[in-house]
């Protein structure tokens, strides 16, 4: 692992330019409050009516109170209404973007799917011969400013989908050529591992750049840049299995048990050889490295912690928050006889989620021959925040290790905070807390955000540090995996 601190006490040193906050993006005047809210359905099905703060082409803003705490970024919000000004302006699903928590309430931006340029709520009234002319100048006037573009971008991006393009129809050429062939899959392996390497690469040269130049612009132009990008990019990736997942969400959220397999397994999958291509290609970037090297950091952690217990002649007891797949539990009954010394408690808020890791882990569990208690629990991040308030009713029993990979990248400053003091009380003397957060290190965020729809919470040491309750503060520690994508905070709790 990589100590990321460094001598001035920040961990950011490869952190892109930081994005000019404080700039106003533009946006229509909202004058009467009482008739401007939004109202949305959660993932978890709650219905949840807002306050509408801001409104534009892009994105809107908003202040929950009610079940605020649950709203995490990248969630998606189905039955999406917008009213503003008396009138609904917008109907159908948008995606979590920004959370921050402002005392007992939630501060939201979202992405909208579809709210463009041409929406009448943008227009001034088309009653008269002279107000449909001054409506074509405001409306003319607005597209000039949002779809002023970067010209080396616009070149940089059609230049992409022009090669994309043409890869595809060369794949599909010779897939067609394989259509009556004997032994099809193993020849289209054959041809992926031949050519694979080069074309990503290709790809990478390009996204590298397309990055840097989104990372220098002001932050009201990216959404025009984000348009442009989709209508040029979109039906080059979405095609492809992981992209397909991520963009749609079945589950409601980024980041679902299925796309963290589809991460660890990293092989082609898709109908075609061009899906199985850009699959490749997606699952070869620095996020999904980091999630793999993620999966051993875990395990190194839940392997040590195990020892420690058993050298006192103990059994570990382990919770795992957010557990996804649980790909390093898996692959700690798989390695060591050692994971006999273990009990697990898995959480998850989806029941699919836990339904698949049970069945994963009951397989291994039979294939090695282990014992290891293993129990699931379905809590949500709200009914977990609820025991923050009920004098921290916490479980029977101690754990020895509590990890959390994944969930803090999508969760607000205040909500974190609330539950690392929960789950520090939850911990036995000498027992270890870890929490794991993605940092802004490498070129892949806006490629994720505008194609995917995946937004995160991108923390540094510092703002990670910045998280950690005073009561939690002994034996704090922040390292990373050798991407330097991810960040693990370590917490010891005295003996």
């Amino acid at each position: 692992m990589i100590p990321v601190t460094n001598k001035n006490g920040r961990g950011d040193g490869l952190r892109p330019p930081a994005r000019r906050e404080t700039e106003t993006r533009a946006v229509v005047p909202l004058p009467n409050a009482g008739q401007n809210e939004v109202t949305f359905q959660t993932a978890d099905g709650t219905e949840v009516c807002a306050r509408l703060s801001h409104l534009s082409r892009h994105a809107v803003t908003f202040e929950a109170t009610n079940l605020a705490t649950t709203l995490r970024a990248s969630e998606v919000l189905s039955d999406f209404k917008i009213t503003a000004d008396g009138r609904v302006v917008c109907f159908g699903r948008a995606v979590v973007s920004q959370v921050v928590q402002t005392g007992e309430s939630l501060v939201c931006e979202a992405k909208l799917d579809e709210l463009g340029s041409d929406t009448a709520f943008f227009l001034p009234p088309t009653e008269t011969p002279a107000d449909r002319q001054q409506a074509y100048e405001v409306f003319f006037q607005t597209w000039q400013k949002e779809y002023r573009l970067s010209t080396e971008f616009k070149v940089l991006v059609t230049d992409v989908q022009s090669y994309l393009t043409g890869v595809r129809h060369w794949l599909e050429s010779l897939e067609f050529g394989l259509k009556h062939s004997r032994d099809q899959a193993a020849q289209e392996q054959a041809i992926l591992e031949a050519v694979a390497p080069k074309i990503i690469a290709a790809f990478n040269h390009q996204h590298q750049r397309f990055e840097e130049i989104l990372y220098a612009l002001p932050r009201e132009a990216l959404g025009a840049h984000q348009d442009f990008v989709r209508r040029h990019w979109h039906k080059l990736f979405l095609g492809s299995p992981f992209a397909h997942r991520t963009f749609h969400k079945p589950l409601g959220h980024a980041g679902d048990y299925e796309m963290m397999n589809m991460i660890h397994r990293n092989q082609p999958e898709g109908r075609s050889l061009y899906e199985k291509l850009i699959h490749l290609l997606l699952v070869s970037q620095w996020p999904a490295h980091s999630v793999r090297n993620r999966v051993a950091h875990l395990g190194e952690n839940i392997l040590h912690e195990t020892a420690r217990v058993a050298r006192q002649g103990g059994l570990a007891n382990i919770l795992n928050i957010g557990c996804g797949p649980a790909w390093e539990v898996q692959q700690f009954l798989a390695k060591t006889h050692l994971s006999n010394s273990a009990a697990f408690t898995l959480i998850d808020f989806n029941a699919e989620t836990l339904a698949h890791a049970s069945q994963r882990l009951v397989e291994v569990k039979r294939q090695f021959g282990r014992h290891t208690e293993i129990r699931t629990n379905q809590i949500s991040v709200y009914q977990l925040l609820k025991r923050t308030q009920q004098h921290r009713a916490g479980p029977d029993k101690k754990f020895d290790l509590i990890y959390c990979a994944g969930l803090f990248d999508y969760l607000a400053p205040e909500t974190s905070r609330a539950l690392m003091e929960l789950w520090y009380e939850w911990l036995s003397p000498g027992g270890m807390m870890l929490i794991a957060n993605m940092c802004d290190t490498k070129p892949f965020r806006h490629f994720i955000e505008f194609i995917l729809d995946w937004q995160l919470i991108y923390r540094d040491t510092r703002e990670i540090l910045d998280l950690v309750p005073a009561s939690c503060r002994n034996h704090t520690r922040v390292v990373a995996e050798p991407t330097s994508v991810n960040l693990f905070l370590h917490i010891r709790k005295p003996d």
